[in-house]
This record gives structure tokens, sequence and C-alpha cells, in this order.
């Protein structure tokens, strides 16, 4: 996979992109950075400029980071130097390989991407302008339809699960999901909804099999 030639440009990132970037707290870059709490909070802030060697080991942090790490395609914007809208449109058409949350923020899927799969992005889509030919439709939650509930429950049914193997199985949080879902009180995201249609299309296999034989 192709990675960056050289990572001058995350020496730009602010010492607020770089504790976002890292995914901690005031509290704990600071304490990486080894200066007392109340200074950093003035340099966050933006209140005192932040002394040049300080920001520089805030940027080294930063380059250490996991690259295979999931982070919000907003911190991965910064780290790229492209606009945030740039990922999420490339993650839409499948130029970017993303992974989605299981949780849903007022019903907006929770988008991540490793830093290495931006890289590539950048270099093997953004810079040479090169599309795909293809386009595969984006998660969506006009695709989960009116009779879900009932379908989840035949399904369950089917494979002979009780509720928390099948949250279990679909990568929910608990039997309680699954009772929400098949007595209408709550509908799948679209990342559930996925995994349940991929379900339904291996039982059904499974079935057609069983009959041939």
């Amino acid at each position: 996979m192709a990675v960056l030639k050289s990572r001058a440009p995350l020496m730009s990132l602010t010492l607020r992109q770089c504790r976002k970037a890292l995914g901690l707290s005031q509290a704990q870059l600071a304490a990486e950075l080894g200066v007392p709490l109340e200074t950093y909070r003035t340099w966050d802030s933006g209140r005192r400029q932040v002394r040049p060697e300080v920001l520089a080991r805030a940027n080294a942090c930063a380059l250490r980071h996991d690259p295979h790490a999931l982070l919000p395609l907003e911190t991965l914007a910064l780290l790229i130097h492209v606009h945030v809208r740039t990922l999420h449109a490339a993650a839409k058409d499948s130029r970017l390989r993303v992974t989605y949350d299981t949780r849903t923020t007022f019903r907006r899927l929770r988008t991540r991407a490793t830093l290495a799969d931006a890289e590539y992005f950048l270099h093997a889509y953004f810079e040479p302008a090169v599309w795909p030919t293809q386009r595969p439709a984006p998660l969506s939650w006009h695709t989960i339809p009116p009779d879900c509930a009932g379908r989840i429950r035949n399904l369950r049914q089917r494979l002979g699960m009780t509720q928390a193997e099948f949250a279990a199985q679909v990568g929910a949080a608990r039997k309680a999901v699954v009772y929400q879902w098949e007595s209408q009180k709550r509908c799948p995201s679209p990342l559930f909804w996925q995994r349940i249609q991929d379900m339904e299309a291996g039982s059904e296999i499974i079935a057609a099999r069983a009959g041939d034989n």
C-alpha cells in the first residue's frame, strides 16, 4: 500500500490538531509532552503561543501514531491536508476504504478509516484525479424496508437462534436491541441491516443446498 514519501506536511499541525489526531485528552498530551496541564491548556485554547520545540514534539507524537488505527475522517483530513468532504465523497464511491461504527449520531453513520488508507487514496486517486468506473450504492436508511421487523424475526427463528445469539452474530450490544428491532421499537442502522441481509442470503444458500441433497 502506498504511503507518503515525506511526512513533512504533518509538522504544520497545531497543538490541538495533534491532540485530536492522537485521540488524547489535554491532560494526557500534556503528560506526554512533559508540560504542566494549565500551561498546555493556554496553548491548546490559543491564548498563548506554543513554544516551537513543544509543537515539534507534539507533531513527532502524531508521526509515531499507528497508521493502521481507525480515525475519524475529520482527523484524517487534517493529516493529509484535504477537505473532509473530499474524504466523505471518496468513502461513498469506494476510493477510500472505510469502516462504519455500529453506533450512529442523529441517524448519521460514524465513518472511520486509517491513515494508511487515507494516504493510499491521496496518491492513487486524489493527486492523479482518478475516478472509479463503478460506484457502489452507499449505506442509507432508505434501504431498510418497512417489513424489516418481521424479516429479522423470521430469519432468527429459521436459524434457530435466541435473541441473545442473534445479537452476538450481528454485533449488537445485547439481546434487548434485537427485541426492539423485532417489536418495531427501534430500526436497525444501515450497517446492521447490511449484516442481517448477509445472514439472510447465507441462510438461503444453505437451504438451497439442503434441498438439492
